[in-house]
This record gives structure tokens, C-alpha cells and sequence, in this order.
């Protein structure tokens, strides 16, 4: 699977592992603990090549899942296993086996609500090291994504309302995440400015999905949207875990309470049978959503648990379900990625120290490891970005003043290009790796010796 999200995460961590300060000398909206994680597997990895280096993500997140998973079957034991046993065979729907923040967050999500469940529901008694590593839940979901955060205000309000005192120790767990993030030469400042201010005036407003009442409606009555979106299997899926639920709900009306939580945890997806690249988003509600099946479910005794049973083994039987689809590994790992890989190693080839680069396609791994100087603060350049004054500006200066990049990848500048840059051909074709004249002249028969290993032609 092939996702600018994740290539953005890893591209960015490179330029850390280089020095750069991000959110200082890099811009991007996104939390900062996906792009740290990355930047210490790739210097703890050192992969050689970007099919290698998406390989050992991917890697890490399979065992970062595993360890979770083994953590929530311990500390909730029928309710663990219940979790696991669907999200991990559901979760691949929202590429939730890809470096992105929503796969990071929605573990530590799931294990601070569910102890928040036993804590209201079944009377239990926090001891001091589980508050204090429910806060350093927290701070994994505060710094992954900014989403969760109405909803973890609330989570933490009740935690205040019943536990008192003890919520001290989670905010010492907070704390300590805090102050390992902060320590070094990462600025809170920085990241409020890009990361809390930026979205908060910029991106939500342009990419929120919510444009009218009916969309708002959408959000609130989200689980029930699944009964009428019979084509999609995840929405099966999801019917069967809300049925559970709410047959649940029946009997135990506390139940209703949990309600609110789901709808908090959803405020970007607005049909259940949306999956990949406009579905991730949902990764978290839908750790939730089985969570909160398996809990109403033990509420009541497991009543009725053979008709689920029998549903929930029905469902695993579709032929669509992921470990029926044979998975092309060459494809995997190698196909997708390897025109990335030959741009990424014609740019190495022929760039000199002080060149600067701009890929203005949504390809940021053609950065990695080329070493060479990022055009402008952005690395990728969405829409949104646009209006925020000083990234405009700055685009307008670097772009249209009297030096502009010497090397860019995209066609989004038609006209620039075609004044001022020379597209390299491969395979008698035009590619969009374009390099300013000047510096095209200056390419020597032995560079041109090693891009021709990869079909570029002079």
C-alpha cells in the first residue's frame, strides 16, 4: 500500500536524523511522536533503500501492535482477547498496518477507556503505576492526534469526578512524556504555532468534511448509518459489533453513557463503509467500537453470545475478509515504490551540496536521503497551506525570485517550468523531475553514465 501520509512521516524524519528542527525548519501540521519514532527506526535500522525502508516501518508497527495487543489480553483478559481478535483481522481495511498516528494512538486509546469502564462500571481501585502509565497513554494520544482530544478531555473529566487524587499520578505520567519530548531541542512553541494554531485556523476549516446540518448528523448517528450500507463488509462488521451494544443497552441503560465517547471519537468520516485512503481516519472509533461490544456484552453476561458467534463467524468467512487476498509482496514493497526509488536516485546523482530540491507531487519520499536541501520550510505542499501568510510568501520568493530551486519534482508550475527547467526523459519520455537549465548544462558524462543505469536518457 502506497500513502503520502506515511511517506510524509518517514521523509520528515530523515531531515530530523539531518539536523532539522521540525516545525522549525520543517513545517507540517501533524503531531510530532510519529515523525520521532521514525526518525529512531531509521537510525537504529540504517535501511539502505526505500523498499527497505518502508519494509522495516511497516515491521515496527506489527510489533508495536503485537506488544499492545498482548498488554490489553493481559490487563482485560475475555474483553482482551475479544478486541484483538477482531481489530487485528479489521484493522488493515484502514491501513491500520501503516506508520500513521492514528495506528500509533488507537492502542493507548483503547487501554485508557477501557480502564476507565472498570473504573466507573466495576468499581476498580487504580494503583499508582497503572495511573501513571494511563498518563503516559494520554500523552501518546495527545501527541498523535489532535482529534482525540475533545474526547479525551472528557475521559479525563470523569476519571477526575470518580478516581480524585489519583488522576495526580496520570498527570505525572503526562508529564514525563512531556518533558522527554521537550528536553531536546524540539520547541513548544514550534509546535503550537504549526501543529495547534495552523490546524486549528487553517487545515480543519479547509478539510473538515462537516459542510451542513446534515453532515453533523451524519457524525451523531454514525453507527446506525451502518444498517444501511449493506455492500460494505466493514460495515457489516460495525452493525454487528453496535447491535451488541445496543441489545446490551436493553438491559443495562448505564450503558447509554458510552454513546457520547463514540461520537467524540469520530469527527472526520462520515459513512461506515468508507475504507484506505478516505477511512483511516476511522481507525480509533473502531477500536473503540469493539471494545465497547465486548464490554456491554460481559455487562449482561454474555447473553445472546451464540448469536453473535455465529454472526461474527459468518462475516469471517466473506471471501473479502484480508487473509483471503492473496497479498503481492513484489507489489508490496517493491512495484509501488519503484519509480519513487529511481527519481530518488537520479536527484542523488546529480544534485550538488548546495542544491535545493521541492517535490511538488505528493511524493515526499523522493527527499530521503538524497541530502540535499528542502526548497522551502514545506516538504509537501497541500492545498491548505496556501493560506497561512508566511508559507505563501515564502513559496512566492523562493519559486518566483531570481533563484529558484535547481531541482523539482511535480508539474503542478507549468509555466515555470517551461521557462526555466529541462525535464529529464526516460524510456523517451518526459518525467516530472525537472532541473534548472543552468545546472542541467552542468551534468557530467559520468553522472549521465549512472542515470542511464535506470533508463534516464540525456
Amino acid at each position: 500500500m502506497h500513502f503520502v501520509d506515511e511517506e510524509d512521516h518517514i521523509a520528515f524524519a530523515d531531515y530530523i536524523n539531518q539536523g532539522y528542527q521540525l516545525h522549525r525548519d520543517i513545517q507540517n501540521n501533524h503531531q510530532p511522536l510519529v515523525y520521532f519514532g521514525s526518525a529512531v527506526i531509521q537510525k537504529l535500522t540504517q535501511p539502505d533503500n526505500i523498499f527497505m525502508l518502508i519494509r522495516r516501518h511497516r515491521q515496527i508497527v506489527y510489533f508495536y501492535g503485537l506488544l499492545w495487543s498482548l498488554l490489553i489480553v493481559w490487563r482485560f483478559k475475555d474483553l482482551g482477547i475479544i478486541f484483538v481478535v477482531f481489530f487485528e483481522f479489521l484493522k488493515y481495511w484502514l491501513l491500520g498496518n501503516l506508520w500513521l498516528m492514528e495506528t500509533l494512538a488507537v492502542y493507548p486509546l483503547v487501554y485508557l477507556f477501557g480502564n476507565l469502564l472498570q473504573v466507573w462500571f466495576n468499581q476498580y481501585k487504580l494503583k499508582i503505576l497503572e495511573s501513571i502509565f494511563l498518563g503516559f497513554c494520554a500523552f501518546l494520544i495527545i501527541f498523535n492526534l489532535v482529534p482525540l482530544w475533545p474526547w479525551l478531555v472528557i475521559i479525563y473529566l470523569l476519571f477526575l469526578i470518580k478516581t480524585r487524587k489519583m488522576i495526580l499520578w496520570q498527570g505525572l505520567g503526562l508529564l514525563i512524556g512531556m518533558v522527554i519530548l521537550f528536553s531536546g531541542h524540539y520547541s513548544l512553541v514550534d509546535w503550537f504555532r504549526e501543529s495547534i494554531y495552523n490546524n486549528w485556523v487553517y487545515a480543519i476549516p479547509a478539510l473538515s468534511p462537516y459542510k451542513g446540518p446534515l453532515d453533523w448528523l451524519k457524525m451523531i448517528g454514525f453507527p446506525f448509518l451502518a444498517y444501511f450500507t449493506p455492500n460494505s463488509l466493514q460495515a457489516q462488521f460495525i452493525s454487528l459489533f453496535f447491535s451488541g451494544y445496543l441489545l446490551a443497552a436493553i438491559f443495562k441503560r448505564q450503558l447509554l453513557w458510552l454513546y457520547p465517547f463514540l461520537v467524540l471519537a469520530n469527527n472526520r468520516v462520515l459513512s461506515p463503509g468508507t475504507v484506505y485512503y478516505q477511512g483511516f481516519h476511522l481507525l480509533p472509533w473502531l477500536g473503540l467500537m469493539i471494545f465497547c461490544f465486548g464490554f456491554s456484552l460481559k455487562l449482561i453476561k454474555f447473553k445472546f453470545w451464540l448469536v453473535f458467534l455465529i454472526w461474527g463467524g459468518v462475516l469471517f468467512l466473506n471471501k473479502s475478509m484480508p487473509y483471503f487476498l492473496k497479498t503481492d509482496t513484489a507489489n508490496e514493497y517493491y512495484i509501488n515504490y519503484s519509480t519513487i526509488e529511481d527519481m530518488n536516485f537520479a536527484i542523488k546523482n546529480i544534485s550538488n551540496p548546495n542544491d535545493r530540491l521541492a517535490v511538488l507531487d505528493n511524493q515526499p519520499l523522493i527527499y530521503w536521503q538524497t541530502k540535499i536541501k528542502p526548497a522551502t520550510r514545506q516538504l509537501v505542499y497541500y492545498g491548505w497551506e496556501s493560506s497561512v501568510k508566511d508559507l505563501r510568501e515564502n513559496y512566492q520568493k523562493v519559486f518566483y525570485g531570481d533563484n529558484p530551486p535547481e531541482v523539482v519534482y511535480g508539474g503542478k508550475e507549468v509555466k515555470l517550468m517551461a521557462e526555466k527547467y529541462i525535464s529529464l526523459q526516460r524510456d523517451n519520455k518526459a518525467t516530472l523531475l525537472f532541473i534548472r537549465k543552468d545546472r542541467y548544462e552542468e551534468i557530467t558524462d559520468q553522472q549521465w553514465q549512472a542515470l542511464k543505469t535506470r533508463g534516464f536518457e540525456q
